[in-house]
């Protein structure tokens, strides 16, 4: 998972239901990148589309994170769950798999307390 903090961007929506974003709700949609400002970080324009699912559709749990033993989804309601993929125990080095799990579970937990801690310093 990489991330990038953009500064200064120019962001158009276009939504289904709301006129602004609204704080703290998801929104399922397309992003891309209109026009990319070559050479400066600055003066990118965005354009986000709001995708109208039908309500008889069942949504399932959206993947935040992918790895080779871990998946992270996060249910509607928004908790966050992290799920344990299929292993064949018998095929590999439980040392070597207990490292590389410990390694995904830190990678997991870097990405989203780093994110929560500059969505709380932003909002205060």
């Amino acid at each position: 998972m990489k991330k990038n903090l953009l500064l200064c961007i120019d962001l158009q929506t276009i939504l289904e239901s709301d006129n602004l974003l609204k704080p703290e709700k998801q929104y399922l949609g397309l992003l891309r990148c209109k026009l990319p400002n070559e050479g400066n970080f600055y003066g990118d324009q965005y354009e986000f589309k709001e995708v109208k699912v039908p309500s008889n559709t069942c949504r399932r749990n959206v993947h935040l994170f992918i790895g080779k033993y871990i998946t992270l989804t996060c249910r509607p309601d928004g908790t966050l769950r992290m799920n344990l993929r299929n292993i064949d125990l018998n095929s590999i080095d439980i040392d070597s798999f207990c490292l590389e799990l410990m390694n995904e579970i830190r990678e997991v937990h870097k990405g989203f307390v780093e994110e929560s801690s500059l969505f709380q310093s932003n909002s205060q």
